[in-house]
């Protein structure tokens, strides 16, 4: 049964526990709308059961460390590690880079951050994060989301 809460006269439904996911089919998680990614959320649900992934010990953790345990888990790379550690761990450092806040940058700080690419490799993505943090600082994350927020409100939305 689903979990439902009820505010402002609003019902919404809460995220189910990593066991109901971890013991769920393929066929349930693809009904959700997540494609060949299924079997990573699956597998991901198992490590948080089983305590693989500790979330607490994240938090206490500086972001390089928390990080490096994030990209354990099947199926997330750097930008979804960073996506989970600004909006779920507290890790402000963190900058979600793809290929639209590639393109913010390059509008925006070609120079600065010497954009060449429109796509990333592991160790670019490195580089450009310590440049980025350089010069936003400790919350480089609120530059991310005010980049990417204004980008979007300037263009209606249209290019994404």
């Amino acid at each position: 049964m689903e979990k439902k809460v009820e505010f402002d006269d609003k019902e919404f439904y809460l995220f189910p526990e990593p066991k109901k996911i971890a013991d769920a089919s393929i066929q349930e998680i693809q009904n959700c709308g997540v494609g060949y990614r299924a079997k990573f959320i699956i597998d991901a649900a198992k490590m948080v059961e089983s305590e693989q992934i500790d979330f607490e010990y994240m938090k206490k953790s500086n972001y390089q460390d928390a990080k490096k345990v994030i990209l354990t888990t099947p199926g997330i790379g750097n930008k979804v590690a960073d996506c989970i550690l600004l909006f779920s761990l507290d890790k402000l450092e963190a900058f979600p880079l793809d290929r639209w806040m590639i393109r913010i940058l390059g509008k925006y700080y070609l120079e600065k951050f010497e954009l060449r690419t429109k796509s990333i490799t592991e160790k670019q993505y490195d580089i450009l994060h310590e440049k980025i943090v350089n010069y936003f600082g400790p919350y480089a994350g609120y530059a991310q989301q005010f980049l990417f927020k204004m980008e979007r409100e300037n263009y209606q939305k249209k290019w994404l």
